[in-house]
Parts: structure tokens; sequence; C-alpha cells
């Protein structure tokens, strides 16, 4: 898996976490109410693990489907120099 996927599962996850951050200082104003700011913050939560899910299920799929490929061909390798 190349590193840009990483990358922007990072920065997929510090957006959460921005959201998140946010929304609780925003309970800091007496405007909003905290009961919705929270609700808010945990559908962000939910939001969050529910797409880490997925994107790392298909990045785990594919890292080990690399791993049986370049296994394979290094068995190749060195079944030819044995």
């Amino acid at each position: 898996m190349k590193l840009p996927v990483y990358q922007h599962l990072l920065n997929l996850n510090a957006g959460f976490d921005q959201v998140v951050r946010s929304l609780a200082a925003l309970r800091k104003h007496d405007i909003f109410q905290a009961k919705e700011l929270d609700h808010y913050a945990a559908l962000a939560k939910e939001a969050r693990a529910a797409t880490n899910s997925h994107l790392i299920g298909v990045i785990e799929r594919a890292e080990t489907e690399e791993a049986g490929r370049r296994f394979g061909k290094r068995r190749e390798r060195e079944q030819r120099e044995a």
C-alpha cells in the first residue's frame, strides 16, 4: 500500500478529531444546547469508527494480497537460486 493512502487515513481521522474538539469548545457558549452538541459529537465519533472500519478492512485485504504476491516471488527466486 502506498504511503499517501495512510496519509489520507491520518488526515481523515484528524478531521474527525477536529470536529469533536470544536463541538466541545462550542459547549462553552450559552447559545448552544449542550445536549445537541453532544448528539452531533456522538454522530461524528460513530461516523469515524464506521469509516475507519471500512477503510482499514480494504487496506488489510490489499496488504494481505501484496504480501502473498511478494512471498510467492521470493519463494520462486529462492528455489531458482537453490
